[in-house]
């Protein structure tokens, strides 16, 4: 026999594939979760036409074209600590629609003190856990972004879709 021929034995069971004790839970997990959507989709006709990929795209770059920014302002606060010794200063933009521009800056420069005053009144609530890291400073935009809502455009129609800090300082 040469070096590199296959040895087989007459002995030996072919291999085949076994399930395991767990696959089925696996699979069913996987199927439940939508783990097997992508195999599945030829089976009931794949996504529907609104969901493709370029669909999606699309309509993203032509909601960010159409997108502006109306600046705010900075604002300083002390942060609620033991000394209050700490303070954040916020300089802050708030992103609407080009089309709503000119309405949302109005109703901000007419309304800006009473703005300012939720805005001063809800940072000197927080503390140092409260705003640190990415989630802290989502949470934050959030909340500044529905409460700018609900003052300025109580009929329901949010126009302020987010809000960006330009600067966030903690001291």
């Amino acid at each position: 026999m040469e070096r590199g021929d296959n040895v087989t034995s007459e002995n030996t069971p072919p291999k085949t594939f076994r399930m395991g004790r767990f696959s089925p839970w696996i699979i069913l997990l996987a199927a439940v979760s939508g783990g097997a959507v992508p195999f599945l989709s030829p089976l009931i006709g794949g996504l529907p036409s609104d969901l493709s990929p370029t669909n999606l795209t699309d309509s993203k770059s032509e909601d960010s074209s159409r997108v502006t920014y109306v600046p705010f302002g900075e604002v300083t606060v002390n942060l609620d600590e033991g000394r209050m010794n700490r303070y954040l200063r916020l300089k802050m933009a708030l992103q609407v629609l080009q089309d709503d521009r000119e309405s949302v800056e109005d109703l901000v420069e007419s309304r800006s003190l009473e703005l300012k005053n939720w805005l001063l009144s809800h940072l000197s609530d927080k503390n140092l856990n409260d705003i640190r890291g990415k989630v802290g400073q989502n949470q934050l935009r959030r909340e500044i972004r529905n409460q700018f809502n609900s003052i300025l455009f109580p009929n329901g129609r949010d126009r302020i879709n987010d809000i960006l800090f330009e600067e966030f300082n903690v001291q």
